[in-house]
């Protein structure tokens, strides 16, 4: 399923998904840009969560476009080494 652009989404809630997004990581955050926002972010390198939110600000007002709290994105957590969880009852080692 594609994402929107967190940016775009709240300039326009109908906003079309898009498939390719660039993902920033800042202060534990994942920030899904469009292209065009993402140009800006790496034009101005935010390094904090305030930062971000005083770069893509409203034009007429005093809120920030992006939200606080992330959808979250598991990608930022690496897979587990032995693989999904297991819940088929007993272990083969254990007998009783």
């Amino acid at each position: 399923m594609a994402r929107r652009c967190e940016v775009c989404e709240n300039l326009s809630p109908e906003a079309p998904a898009t498939r390719r997004l660039q993902r920033f990581f800042v202060e534990g955050r994942v920030l899904a840009l469009c292209a065009e926002h993402a140009h800006t972010f790496r034009e101005r390198r935010p390094d904090t969560l305030e930062g971000v939110a005083q770069l893509f600000r409203e034009e007429d007002g005093q809120r920030s476009l992006v939200s606080r709290r992330a959808p979250l994105d598991r990608r930022q957590f690496p897979m587990r080494p032995e693989g999904r969880r297991r819940t088929v009852g007993r272990r083969a080692n254990e007998h009783g």
